[in-house]
């Protein structure tokens, strides 16, 4: 029920319907609150389109600090707790290099997060890895802000 919910907001989106209309038509359902988060965390079409480069690159960074991760982790050879431990980090980051990959809001904050934590690892305080964190935090607080301001944020009354 609620892939369907999130799927309805998605094509309603992209036939260009406000996320007002939206909230109309979904707010009376069953599931009022899913369908509250659901539009609270689809980001518009035009500024996918608007903002794909930029989120292309925020992408690709994620990605490049998930692959030193995994190649950390599986790089000891050895199938203890600790190569399970040292997988976390590396899963974390696939679902949410998958929800910006979907321009949802909730990748966009759980990477600003994420990436402000990892400032306090001293592993990431070499150049590449403080530069690619300091421009994840950068691009996901700028994203977050531009796709999904405050003022246009669905409430319940």
């Amino acid at each position: 029920m609620a892939d369907n919910i999130e799927k309805g907001i998605e094509e309603l989106l992209r036939k260009g319907k406000s996320k007002t209309e939206i909230w109309e038509m979904f707010g009376q359902g069953r599931e009022p609150h899913k369908a509250l988060f659901y539009l609270n965390n689809s980001s518009l079409p035009r500024d996918r389109k608007k903002f794909q480069l930029i989120n292309l690159l925020l992408a690709l960074g994620l990605l490049v600090i998930t692959t030193k991760k995994l190649i950390t982790a599986l790089s000891f050879g050895t199938l203890d707790i600790f190569l399970l431990f040292s997988l976390v980090v590396p899963v974390i980051n696939i679902y949410v290099l998958r929800e910006i990959l979907r321009f949802h809001r909730i990748g966009y904050q759980f990477l600003f997060v994420l990436s402000c934590l990892a400032l306090l690892q001293p592993e990431n305080h070499h150049e590449l890895e403080l530069f690619i964190l300091v421009l994840l935090i950068g691009l996901s607080g700028y994203l977050h802000q531009q796709m999904f301001p405050v003022k246009n944020k669905i409430r319940i009354q």
